[in-house]
């Protein structure tokens, strides 16, 4: 398996995602009574798919995750660190958007969705994130649409605060704080925060897919964190980078839950509809590892899209941008 070692790369790629300023950031629950395996190929073969062909997006990534089994960040006094049952989600669907506007278009078409939601889910939980309340402060991965593993270790860190500080408290210490502290560490590889707004009670479930989450279960921020290897991971949790930041965690941090990512795909990237957001990502690594290029050319792009890639050609004209 290939590793990537930051100490011998000096690209920065977080300027890769600023363009993609509003985030829907969903939380997904596998349904029961179908395997894991099940859960993975449909919704990134079938749903996946189905879902990069709505108008508006900018990024779409699902990250299969494994669940939160603890022993992976380092405890805290006053700190949460454990995850009940019904609380282990199975997947992040990561979406983002050029501006609001853009987000609520793919809202108003996302109807459709809702249908096959109940095939494979049984909770799916969205938060929304406003302009620059997502950010990426370093990002070492050379690849930013994956389509499967990347061979290093990466973590959705899901964030609760404590009741004592405000959300704008809590936020301005994430940011000023906490965020600058773990990005001046060497050892990690990718850092990207998300700061969310509550949850929007107000959407409808879909049947039997539940939408609606309590507020004392909601989080109020997340972010992604990845490192080469366990080698560099266990050097960050001993470096002072990420010392200065134990003292000041328990005044605002309440519940921290850990995400180990298993896979990661990539259906809409700057805008376009990436190989698995037009054939899956199945299909998509066969003609990778093939070298089908032939698969790539325009007649047959034009054929299996019909007039969907009309559309996508509209939308990253409107954005200016040729990709």
């Amino acid at each position: 398996m290939k590793t990537i070692n930051q100490k011998t790369t000096k690209v920065n790629y977080a300027s890769r995602d600023r363009n993609g300023k509003a985030v829907f950031y969903v939380l997904l629950w596998k349904r029961k009574g179908i395997t894991l395996k099940m859960f993975d190929d449909y919704w990134r073969n079938v749903h996946g798919p189905v879902c990069a062909r709505l108008p508006g997006q900018y990024q779409y990534w699902q990250f299969h995750v494994a669940h939160n089994e603890g022993g992976m960040w380092p405890t805290l006094d006053g700190i949460d660190y454990s995850c009940s049952e019904s609380d282990q989600f199975d997947g992040i669907a990561e979406l983002t958007f050029a501006t609001v506007a853009d987000r609520q278009t793919w809202f108003n078409a996302a109807a459709i969705l809702m249908d096959d939601e109940y095939n494979i889910f049984s909770k799916a939980i969205g938060y929304n994130t406003s302009p620059g309340n997502s950010q990426t402060y370093v990002d070492g991965i050379p690849t930013g649409d994956p389509n499967g593993e990347l061979g290093i270790l990466k973590f959705h860190v899901m964030v609760k605060k404590t009741d004592a500080v405000s959300v704008e408290a809590f936020r301005k210490y994430m940011t000023d704080n906490f965020a600058p502290a773990i990005v001046k560490s060497d050892s990690v590889l990718k850092f990207r925060l998300h700061l969310f707004e509550e949850v929007d009670n107000s959407r409808p479930d879909a049947p039997g897919v539940i939408h609606v989450e309590p507020l004392e279960k909601q989080y109020q921020a997340a972010f992604e964190i990845a490192f080469s290897n366990p080698l560099d991971m266990a050097n960050f949790f001993t470096s002072p980078e990420y010392a200065s930041t134990v003292n000041s965690q328990p005044k605002y941090i309440k519940q921290i839950n850990t995400f180990p990512e298993r896979t990661a795909y990539t259906f809409v990237y700057d805008g376009q509809m990436t190989i698995a957001g037009q054939r899956g990502s199945t299909v998509a690594e066969l003609i990778t590892n093939i070298g089908a290029i032939n698969q790539l050319k325009e007649n047959i792009t034009s054929l299996m899209l019909g007039h969907q890639q009309q559309v996508k050609s509209e939308y990253r004209t409107a954005l200016g941008t040729s990709k």
